[in-house]
């Protein structure tokens, strides 16, 4: 008998390569318009469907944190002047179309200064900021241009002090800090944000340093969490091993540029993280990074847009 070729005939093979590109084409198709699938390119790679989620954005050496909780959208800084397209993009994807907080934790320029293109798009309800000595006051452009945009594009204005809670969906704000009435340094005037969504807890600490870490352990807030947006970009002057010891978080998230003049995060930094946190995410190394957490499974999940995610239940 005869060997059996094969190969189909040429018409036959033209064909069904022709149906099987065209069956390819209709369910990538159908995956875009149905969110599930999404180019590198495009950067969107959180689990758009988690009811609560922390989007620590790469924008180099500054920060810029959006967090979304069953739908209600808080952005808590908007990095430097140069970023604001970024930040807007990134909300874009995400879907947000106004913020009910904006959050300015202190008044440097790398926290700041994309906050005038940024509320021009995405209308504030309120503006959230640390109360601050006038010895502190900027004279600089940038915050002029910020206070202008405060003006034009939000309902209400709040200087948050500790003690006081708001409501993101079904999170709940604290406001952890500053606790020191006086500081000559405006690092120490960062507004540090603890939030509680059902079993999930975050910390965001602005560029808060050791000085007010001490403060804010002295005044018995509570303090572990299970992520902690890392304090002033990885600087060895904050990050304290004390306040570490009382936060303990299972995640932690540097944002920091690549190669920058800071030489973020200090290698002093590093080491303490690594007794006191299971996993450590740097954005100068893997980009934008995402902590989400599922209400109904109870787990909590971690993803950037250069590594593989991590999960874990609480």
């Amino acid at each position: 008998m005869g060997k059996r070729s094969s190969r189909m005939p040429k018409e036959k093979k033209s064909s069904n390569m022709t149906l099987f590109t065209f069956v390819i084409v209709v369910l990538l198709a159908i995956a875009c318009l149905n969110g599930r699938y999404v180019t590198p390119q495009q950067g969107n790679f959180a689990d758009s469907e988690a009811e609560f989620q922390v989007h620590v954005i790469d924008v180099g050496q500054a920060d810029s944190i959006l967090v979304i909780a069953d739908g209600e959208a808080m952005l808590i800084d908007a990095a430097e002047t140069g970023n604001a397209g970024t930040i807007c993009d990134y909300l874009r994807k995400c879907g947000v179309k106004s913020l009910k907080y904006a959050v300015a934790t202190h008044m440097h320029a790398d926290h700041i200064g994309g906050f005038p293109s940024v509320l021009e798009e995405f209308k504030a309800e309120t503006v959230l900021e640390p109360v601050y000595a006038d010895s502190l006051v900027p004279t600089t452009r940038v915050y002029e241009r910020y206070l202008d945009a405060v003006e034009a594009n939000s309902k209400t204005y709040h200087a948050a002090e500790a003690g006081e809670t708001f409501a993101l969906g079904g999170a709940k704000i604290t406001v952890v800090g500053p606790v020191s009435k006086e500081t000559d340094d405006m690092n120490n005037t960062s507004l540090v944000l603890r939030v509680d969504y059902d079993e999930a807890s975050c910390l965001f600490t602005g560029d808060m340093e050791t000085p007010e870490e001490e403060s804010i352990i002295r005044s018995g807030a509570k303090l572990n969490v299970d992520f902690l947006k890392v304090g002033h970009h990885g600087a060895a002057t904050s990050s304290g091993r004390n306040f570490l010891a009382m936060v303990m978080p299972q995640y932690a998230v540097i944002s920091c540029g690549v190669d920058n003049d800071y030489g973020h995060p200090a290698e002093s930094t590093m080491e303490r993280l690594k007794k006191f946190t299971k996993e450590i995410h740097i954005t100068a190394e893997e980009g934008s990074v995402v902590f989400s957490y599922d209400k109904e499974t109870g787990a909590c999940k971690i993803v950037s847009e250069r590594s593989e995610e991590h999960n874990a239940a609480d």
